[in-house]
């Protein structure tokens, strides 16, 4: 059944119909609310006219009374006035227009509006995030400077929209990954660029570690029906600390392995160019991490050092921290997270061709006859440590030095602070994710450099 309404009055006619529309049930009337006429006089109001209409009114008007012309075209009364008044300027305005040039309410500071833009552009020159309560709150810092006193300014939302429309500004898509992971990755090699020359740190003082944890196992039948779809593994777990020096030095490995610690004195006594070690799960920890401090970096030197690591846990962690103020003078440089495999030498040029070198010594270990050891059942065992051992020392010996000296080049740890080496900066370098971080860091390192200038000068 449909309702249609018939007049507008207080008292509304209404005709009801079948749904076929064809034969007529009932009529009734209904006081209709106030509100109803109302919202209909609002939505009226709410109405955008073209100047060409406009136009058809104030044609109308000049023969005929303010009142008819409303009538006539159904507007405001006070509408048609208003047009009047602005009858040259309606006449003379642009036809595609629906408002006269500076009509609206006027921008609250013109000043205040410029700065805040040029403030935002400025952020994104850096590859910084700027969101919109950022700029909400830049706003208010800046209106005290421009206004005059007069009306109150609160940086509303509703004002903040218009901003954004009036200039161009779009915050719909949040900077990118690509752009996040850019600025970490300039602020972490000027950090680093900084720290050495202020503090005057040496290549052979520039230190690089990492942890890498290695896995070796055999897999071989055990019972059940069917013996050789049924199979079961036995694991050799342990993590290899890996540290070397910008020119090329590489210290000892240190090596820490899943269990008990009987077997270790009778490994240490036979090994020297490895530091061994245990822990319950085979990974390092707080304890560990303060023994590698101790037994291979050492306490003792010369000259200030810079320790180039990740955020693992126990790099960061109290303990360490504590240990690190014991005499060692070193200054430690945390790689972002989500930096490593960008800026980490291990990651980036170390971990693929030692981890080689082992394969290729355990695939050789498995295909030939030497060092093996049996189970009464006539499986093959694990690898024996020592052997273990072995073939860490010997992967670590063969990684060449040069390597080494060009990973801490390439991830930005030992360049030049003038920038003339940034190019060796692989991260940077064309066609990579992060290639525009180059001009970012290049402008951080002219800012540095006119600072210094300006303080030399005072």
């Amino acid at each position: 059944m449909h309702f249609v309404v018939l007049g507008f009055s207080s008292q509304v006619l209404l005709s009801l119909f079948s749904p076929c529309g064809r034969h007529k049930i009932a009529i009734a009337t209904f006081e209709a609310p106030y509100a109803f006429f109302q919202n209909s006089r609002n939505m009226a109001s709410r109405r955008k006219f073209d100047f060409e209409f406009k136009e058809r009114v104030l044609r109308f008007a000049e023969t005929n009374s303010g009142e008819k012309t409303a009538r006539h075209f159904n507007i405001d009364a006070k509408r048609v006035r208003d047009w009047k008044k602005q009858r040259e300027e309606l006449l003379l305005a642009d036809r595609r227009r629906a408002r006269l040039t500076g009509g609206g309410r006027k921008k609250l500071s013109v000043e205040l509006e410029r700065r805040l833009a040029e403030w935002i552009s400025s952020m994104k020159e850096e590859h910084c995030r700027v969101s919109r309560n950022m700029i909400k709150k830049k706003a208010l810092e800046i209106y005290p400077s421009v206004s005059d006193g007069g009306k109150t300014f609160v940086a509303s939302t509703g004002w903040l929209q218009k901003f954004l429309e009036r200039n161009a500004t779009t915050f719909r898509h949040p900077v990118t990954l690509t752009e996040q992971l850019s600025a970490k990755l300039v602020s972490f090699v000027d950090h680093i660029g900084k720290t050495v020359r202020s503090r005057g740190i040496l290549e052979k003082d520039i230190i690089v570690m990492d942890e890498t944890a290695l896995c070796f196992d055999v897999v071989y039948p055990t019972s059940g029906e069917n013996p050789q779809t049924t199979r079961g593994r036995k694991e050799s777990h342990l993590t290899v600390v890996l540290a070397a020096k910008a020119d090329g030095t590489k210290l000892r490995p240190y090596v820490a392995f899943r269990g008990a610690d009987e077997e270790m004195a009778v490994l240490r006594q036979q090994i020297s160019g490895a530091v061994l070690t245990t822990s319950a799960n085979g990974f390092m920890n707080d304890t560990l991490t303060a023994d590698w401090l101790q037994r291979v970096l050492g306490r003792f030197n010369m000259e200030p050092r810079l320790l180039v690591w990740d955020s693992y846990r126990c790099h960061i962690s109290g303990t360490t921290r504590a240990e690190l103020k014991r005499g060692y003078d070193i200054t430690t440089a945390v790689i972002p997270r989500g930096c490593a495999k960008h800026i980490q030498a291990t990651d980036v040029m170390w971990n693929q061709p030692f981890k080689r070198s082992l394969q290729d010594a355990y695939e050789r270990w498995v295909a030939g006859v030497a060092d093996k050891e049996y189970t009464a059942a006539g499986y093959l065992k694990l690898p024996a440590r020592r052997l273990l051992v072995d073939w860490v020392i010997a992967a670590w010996d063969g990684l060449d030095e040069d390597l080494i000296r060009e990973s801490f080049k390439v991830c930005g740890l030992s360049v030049k602070s003038d920038g003339s080496e940034d190019d060796l900066i692989r991260c940077f370098g064309d066609g990579q994710p992060c290639a525009r971080g180059r001009e970012a860091l290049a402008r951080l390192r002219q800012q540095s450099a006119e600072s210094r200038r300006d303080e030399d000068n005072q």
